[in-house]
C-alpha cells in the first residue's frame, strides 16, 4: 500500500511538469512577459542598474563622437580638395598654359588707362614711354616690370601699377620735385636739383628756370665734394622755404661755392654777397634772417639795407659781421 502511494505522489509531480513546461510554452507564444503574471522575479539591486546604464551611455557617446569625427575629417577633406583645385585652375589661367589661350581674347584687353601725379610730364608722353597701350592684356601685362621701367624716366621718382579688374590699369606716380638749377659738367649746362639733393636731369630749351641757381661746383671735384656743396645748398635752400618773411625762398638768386668750399649766398634784390662757411648752416640761417629784420627797419642812426657791402655770418663765434659801402 504504501508503495502505491509513493508511486502515485510520483506520477503526479511528473504530470504537473508537463503541464507547467505546456503552459510556459503558451505563455512565451502569447508573448506576455513573466511581470504580468506578477511571478515575483527578483529586481535588480542599484548597483546593478547603475552598471548597466554607465556601459550602454558610454557604448552610445562612442558612437556618436566617431560618427562627429568621421563626418569632421571628410568635411575637410572636400575642403582640402575644392582648395586645391581653385588654386590649381587660378595657376593654370593666370600663370599657367591656359594664360596663352585666353591672353589673346578680346574681352581681357584694357579699355581704361588712368595716370594721376603728372606736374611736369603729359600722362600721353609717359603712356608712350612705358608702352602702354589699349592692345595690352590685362592676364599678360606685368604691373611690376611696368613700374621698374617709368622709375627709369628721368622725372618720375617712383611709379605703381595696379590692375582694376576687368578691363583697367591705374597708374600712380611720384615725380621729382625741383629745388633748385646747378651749373655743373664741362659744358657747363643747367640740370635741376631736387628736394634730395640729387642731380637728376638736364634743363631743356622751354622749361621752367625761375629757381635759385647753385654755382662754382668745378668738375674737377669729387663725388664726396659735389654732394657735400649740394647738400649746403639744399638744406639753406629747404630752410628759406618755410618763408620767413626776412628771408623767403623767392628772395634767394644764387647760392654759390668758392675754390675751398665756402658757401656765399646773393639775394634777388640786393646784390651784396652773404658769406656763410662750410659749417652750422641752420644756425647761421637763423642769424642771418634776424639780422636782415633789422636791417630792413629804416631806423634813424642805424644801417639801411640799401648801405650793406656784405654781410659775414663766419666772421667770428656768434658774431656777424655787417660791412656798408659808407660810414653811418
Amino acid at each position: 500500500m504504501l508503495i502505491k502511494k509513493i508511486t502515485a505522489f510520483f506520477s503526479k509531480k511528473h504530470r504537473s511538469e508537463g503541464a507547467g513546461s505546456v503552459f510556459s510554452q503558451n505563455l512565451q507564444k502569447s508573448r506576455y512577459k513573466s511581470s504580468h503574471l506578477a511571478s515575483g522575479q527578483r529586481k535588480k539591486s542599484l548597483l546593478e542598474k547603475w552598471s548597466f546604464l554607465r556601459r550602454r551611455r558610454g557604448a552610445i557617446g562612442n558612437g556618436v563622437l566617431g560618427q562627429e569625427k568621421s563626418g569632421n575629417f571628410l568635411f575637410l577633406l572636400k575642403l582640402s580638395l575644392l582648395s586645391g583645385g581653385v588654386l590649381t585652375g587660378a595657376y593654370f589661367l593666370f600663370m599657367g598654359p591656359m594664360q596663352s589661350l585666353y591672353g589673346n581674347w578680346r574681352y581681357f584687353r584694357i579699355h581704361e588707362i588712368e595716370i594721376s601725379g603728372c606736374r611736369t610730364i603729359r600722362s600721353d608722353d609717359l603712356k608712350k614711354y612705358a608702352g602702354l597701350s589699349y592692345e595690352m592684356n590685362m592676364l599678360t601685362l606685368d604691373p611690376k616690370a611696368i613700374s621698374i621701367r617709368l622709375s627709369s624716366h628721368p622725372w618720375v621718382k617712383s611709379a605703381t601699377v595696379k590692375r582694376v579688374w576687368p578691363d583697367s590699369l591705374e597708374v600712380s606716380v611720384r615725380e621729382h620735385r625741383p629745388r633748385a638749377l646747378v651749373v655743373c659738367g664741362t659744358e657747363r649746362n643747367f640740370s635741376y636739383v631736387n628736394n634730395g639733393a640729387s642731380v637728376f636731369v638736364q634743363v631743356h630749351p622751354g622749361q621752367e628756370l625761375d629757381y635759385p641757381v647753385i654755382t662754382g661746383i668745378e668738375p674737377t671735384a669729387t663725388e664726396q665734394e659735389k654732394k657735400k656743396m649740394l647738400d649746403a645748398a639744399n638744406l639753406f635752400l629747404k630752410l628759406a622755404e618755410q618763408n620767413n618773411p626776412n628771408l623767403p625762398a623767392q628772395n634767394i638768386s644764387e647760392v654759390h661755392f668758392t675754390n675751398k668750399g665756402d658757401m656765399v649766398v646773393y639775394l634777388v634784390e640786393h646784390p651784396f654777397p652773404i658769406y656763410f662757411g662750410s659749417d652750422e648752416i641752420k644756425k647761421k640761417f637763423s642769424q642771418l634772417w634776424r639780422v636782415l629784420e633789422v636791417l630792413y627797419h629804416k631806423r634813424k642812426g642805424k644801417a639801411k639795407i640799401e648801405d650793406v657791402a656784405y654781410i659775414r655770418m663766419d666772421y667770428q663765434t656768434n658774431k656777424v659781421l655787417v660791412a656798408t659801402n659808407h660810414a653811418g
